[in-house]
């Protein structure tokens, strides 16, 4: 299948899909960091921390994360190798397509206040694979970044403020796009006004050849000739005539509503080549109405 948007995949019905999907999941820059209506000014640095495969799916993973901050403890962190169980006033939350998810985290706090309030907090968000859900493994990682502030005072997390990893993540075959159609129908009443425009021969006239006759290759003679018939109602009916009247061929348009366009091969009803000279054409389109015109054919 195509994913990169090329519109080289397969059709279906008449419909191709071009569909534009990343390789890989990627941070959304631009709508990372602290949500709008959050108080605090701590700098935050943020990255994937690669403990499993960023190709890999799993439980809270991909999906946009929230860590959602209070003025009192929401959680305990997970104990890790020189870091200790924590009381955190913070839970991480994985938006996923099912629903919220909380996740388990590993949390570095050097003055034990709860929260991200200096250069070396920090905290390691935790997944895990299906199979082996307390196998967790480090997923997601952000460390606070005082620097940024040169000495400013520092406002930290409090209640309702939420920092958000946002993410863009590749279409799978859990994916559904659906979308709805209308059938083609013709409006009576447009189709009176349009008609108005009458219909029209093409070339007119038809001196030894048209432009959009086939090209001729390994033909012997002259190879097959063409004029066309434009701006024609649905359903119509070409009648075409000799000056004197003598009836010469009919032709159908059934085809397509919005192509309007019937060709004929310069021939009679009995498949004769149709001498040049002067003819005129009696369209008939039903309710739509009726035209007559002429064209001629120049040898």
């Amino acid at each position: 299948y195509d994913l990169s948007g090329e519109g080289t995949g397969p059709a279906g019905r008449g419909v191709l899909p071009v569909i534009s999907t990343s390789q890989t999941v990627e941070i959304d820059t631009a709508n990372t960091g602290f949500v709008s209506g959050s108080s605090s000014n701590i700098p935050v640095k943020y990255r994937y921390a690669p403990g499993l495969p960023v190709t890999l799916r799993r439980p809270g993973f991909p999906a946009n994360i929230e860590v959602q901050f209070s003025s009192a403890v929401l959680d305990t962190s997970v104990a890790g190798i020189g870091l200790p169980a924590k009381p955190a006033k913070f839970r991480v939350i994985s938006k996923t397509d099912q629903g919220d998810m909380k996740l388990k985290f590993r949390f570095r706090n050097q003055n034990n206040n709860g929260t991200l309030s200096e250069i070396g907090d920090y905290i390691e968000i935790l997944t895990a694979r299906a199979a082996t859900p307390a196998d967790y493994k480090p997923t997601w990682r952000l460390d606070a970044d005082t620097t940024g502030l040169n000495g400013g005072t520092k406002i930290l997390p409090t209640d309702g403020d939420i920092y958000r990893i946002a993410i863009t993540k590749p279409l799978s075959s859990e994916d559904k796009y659906t979308f709805l159609t209308k059938a083609q129908k013709v409006d009576a009443a447009l189709a009176k006004t349009q008609f108005d425009n009458e219909p029209y021969v093409v070339p007119n006239p038809y001196v030894a050849a048209a432009s959009f006759e086939p090209q001729r290759f390994a033909v012997q003679g002259r190879g097959e000739r063409k004029m066309e018939f434009r701006n024609l109602p649905a359903n119509a009916t070409v009648r075409i005539y000799t000056i004197t009247g003598e009836l010469v061929n009919t032709l159908r348009h059934d085809g397509d509503i919005t192509s309007g366009v019937i060709g004929w091969d310069l021939r009679n009803s009995d498949q004769l080549e149709v001498a040049p000279g002067l003819y005129l054409f009696h369209v008939d389109g039903g309710d739509t109405g009726t035209f007559i015109g002429k064209f001629a054919i120049i040898k």
